[in-house]
């Protein structure tokens, strides 16, 4: 039996307000996304010397798309500033390309999680099914063939990354946990783990146990992300740093930091976002003294 994949979205096509942004950002505009039932803009941002070379790139795929590169595009007013961050790490000889999917805009936690806990349930009754298999199918078996056919990647597993905050932190997870065969690398930023609640936690820290390829973590939380509420505060730390004690008893490259200034906002997180690019794109695997 033969499965065919659904063609490529058309042509990539120059962002058209490309003065709000620092570099290349290419989109495919208002494409269907196979499984969601949704259309969407997919954002494409090329290193510098892109056009002009022959070179292939790591590439991080990265949640809440809208709230990237362009203000204009952002439900929180502000982005993450990937463009700049991305262009710094490649003054550092870091380059990567960044593919950015925006959220749905009425169904962004059933999208992202693949469970919902209690507390989630009891406070927002009207909440559909959760659906994070079907998003994670849409990445690994529609996105990132698009990509790979489309610019100069690196497709092996090892150069392929996902990252997001908040809910996007919880499908990131989600994403190794169900194809540790596609994602190397995992960026997930003060993740709301309370959301999908003990059955993902449990399910995060069985996939980290078990046997699984080389793979290198980053988490991160703040400690004002959500100032008005001490117990859901002390969830997304403690949660967090459940995650981390499992990765460092299985000897899981990972790195964790703990800002206790930051609030839960799209300019945390894009303060934070160029040192856990460079460690998870490089730095994870810096070499020991005197060597090279």
């Amino acid at each position: 039996m033969t499965v065919t994949r659904p063609s490529r979205p058309g042509r990539l096509r120059r962002y058209p307000r490309r003065r709000h942004v620092v570099g290349d950002l290419r989109y495919w505009r208002n494409v269907r996304l196979p499984g969601l039932d949704r259309r969407s803009d997919i954002y494409v941002w090329l290193p510098p010397g892109y056009r002009r070379g022959r070179e292939r790139y790591p590439v991080v795929y990265l949640h809440d798309g809208g709230n990237l590169f362009d203000a204009r595009t952002s439900f929180a007013g502000a982005t993450w500033r990937a463009d700049e961050a991305f262009t710094w790490l490649h003054s550092q000889g870091v380059d990567a390309i960044a593919v950015g999917v925006p959220c749905s805009p009425d169904r962004r936690i059933e999208e992202y999680t693949p469970y919902l806990g209690q507390e989630v349930l009891a406070a927002q009754p009207d909440l559909g099914a959760a659906d994070a298999d079907s998003y994670v199918t849409f990445l690994t078996d529609h996105l990132k063939p698009w990509v790979d056919a489309t610019v100069r990647t690196r497709p092996e597993r090892e150069h392929t990354l996902t990252a997001g905050s908040s809910m996007g932190g919880v499908v990131s997870m989600h994403a190794w946990v169900r194809r540790p065969d596609v994602f190397g690398g995992i960026g997930a930023f003060s993740t709301a783990f309370w959301v999908p609640g003990e059955q993902h936690l449990l399910e995060v820290e069985q996939a980290i146990a078990a046997p699984h390829p080389p793979t290198r973590f980053y988490l991160d939380v703040g400690g004002r992300e959500t100032p008005d509420d001490p117990t859901r505060q002390l969830a997304y730390r403690h949660d967090t740093e459940r995650v981390v004690a499992a990765l460092q008893a299985a000897d899981v490259p990972v790195r964790y930091t703990y800002d206790s200034a930051a609030y839960h906002f799209e300019t945390a997180w894009a303060a934070r976002l160029p040192g856990a690019l460079r460690w998870l794109l490089q730095e994870y695997a810096v070499r020991p003294p005197g060597a090279g």
